[in-house]
């Protein structure tokens, strides 16, 4: 993993403020979607990859979106990543939701 990854994490309450931080994140900065999780009931999180900067800017705009739409309950971004965390993000669940979301989104 080069130095200059980052992972960036947004948690907020609902469907609809998470859906609008996501799309505010990956139009705004040049990063991935890796990962949705339900953290518990009615709270969920996304984790993004992309370079520090991309990372900090797409944060930053998906916690605009969400205070626009919702709660937003925490958010953090990791600079340089520990490899083991990383690959926390890259599990076969995640893969799962990941092709969910493309499909709801017209992807193949």
């Amino acid at each position: 993993m080069s130095s200059d990854i980052a992972i960036g994490i947004v948690e907020t309450r609902g469907v609809v403020a998470l859906s609008a931080g996501i799309e505010a994140m990956i139009k705004t900065a040049d990063v991935r979607c890796v990962g949705v999780e339900r953290v518990t009931s009615g709270y969920l999180a996304v984790a993004v990859r992309g370079t520090l900067a991309a990372v900090r800017q797409a944060v930053a705009a998906g916690e605009a979106a969400i205070r626009a739409h919702g709660e937003l309950r925490s958010s953090q971004v990791y600079p340089k990543p520990h490899p083991t965390t990383a690959a926390l993000l890259d599990n076969p669940d995640t893969a799962r939701i990941r092709e969910v979301m493309a499909g709801l989104r017209g992807e193949s």
